[in-house]
């Protein structure tokens, strides 16, 4: 399998709970699944002038992951606290102006632009205007190859219909969840029928394609009704899902850049999402039998 260079772009930071943390943000683990499978991955985000920052670095050069990291002397690294209500559910707290949020264009992104052979990006990395602006710049100097996946990652209140039209619109791929669908049908769509909702969201929005994924009932690799791959995997003993989404993503990037079919990556990409899944922590490290797969 060729080395191809993958780029997550937006936020990194620590999810953190009570007595340990984790280190997150989608683009961030989407990138460090591609690395683990192979390609070159690289994330490209900002840490602050501090300890967080400093252990982001550590943990990455101990992985082997590359990335593209400007410290920032006035923002912290960024946190997302998380607490566990009285019914036993989990509540985020994704702390704002943090240093992800003010992500600069400089020679080092133009340079990675150029280079890259897909790029993943969010919504979350756009709720502040410097680094949105920064992303979709980014976007605009990647070769025309470059596969844009636009993984929408719909998070509390980070979002609007103004926003997610625009980033559409940079888009080749979008990847999103069977709850997302739902938001987004509301916001664009007149079809209610799933098969329906994927034709229009191609057609309005010129996709190549859409990537639904839906839990416990599987995914969807959707181009038109000729080109769709359905696929529902055996049921699992979940730990924590956290990650398992960016590491589907990763192996949708990868297969599409390798030529692989629709089943063959919906299959892989299932099987590396339910070891996610297994684990915990949003980037397990992939076993050598499960990244086989993918040569």
């Amino acid at each position: 399998m060729a080395e191809y260079t993958i780029i997550g772009i937006g936020e990194i930071l620590w999810d953190e709970f009570a007595g340990y943390k984790e280190l997150g943000g989608a683009p961030s683990n989407f990138a460090f699944h591609a690395g683990q499978l192979g390609a070159r991955g690289i994330i490209i985000s900002r840490v602050g002038d501090d300890l967080k920052g400093n252990e982001i670095r550590t943990l990455l050069d101990k992985k082997k992951i590359s990335y593209i990291l400007p410290c920032d002397p006035d923002h912290p690294t960024g946190r997302v606290s998380v607490k566990t209500n009285e019914k036993g559910i989990p509540e985020y707290i994704i702390h704002e102006d943090s240093s992800w949020d003010f992500l600069s264009f400089d020679p080092s992104l133009a340079l990675s632009a150029r280079t890259a052979d897909a790029v993943c990006f969010g919504t979350l990395a756009q709720r502040n205007p410097v680094s949105g602006k920064t992303i979709k710049k980014f976007i605009r100097a990647t070769k025309k190859t470059c596969l844009k996946i636009f993984d929408i990652n719909l998070r509390q209140d980070y979002y609007s219909k103004t926003m997610i039209f625009d980033l559409l619109s940079y888009a080749d791929i979008l990847k999103l969840n069977h709850e997302e669908l739902i938001v987004i049908s509301k916001m664009f769509l007149t079809r209610k029928e799933e098969t329906a909702c994927l034709e229009e969201l191609i057609s309005m929005f010129c996709l190549d394609m859409i990537v639904l994924t839906k839990g416990k009932n599987g995914s969807r690799i959707f181009v038109d009704k000729n080109n769709d791959s359905v696929y529902k995997p055996e049921a699992i003993e979940i730990i924590d899902s956290v990650g398992a989404g960016d590491s589907f993503t990763a192996v949708v990037a990868l297969g599409l850049l390798n030529d692989f079919s629709l089943d063959r990556i919906n299959k892989t990409a299932n099987l590396v999402a339910a070891y996610v899944c297994s684990q915990k922590g949003a980037t397990p490290v992939i076993p050598k039998e499960i990244i086989q797969s993918l040569n």
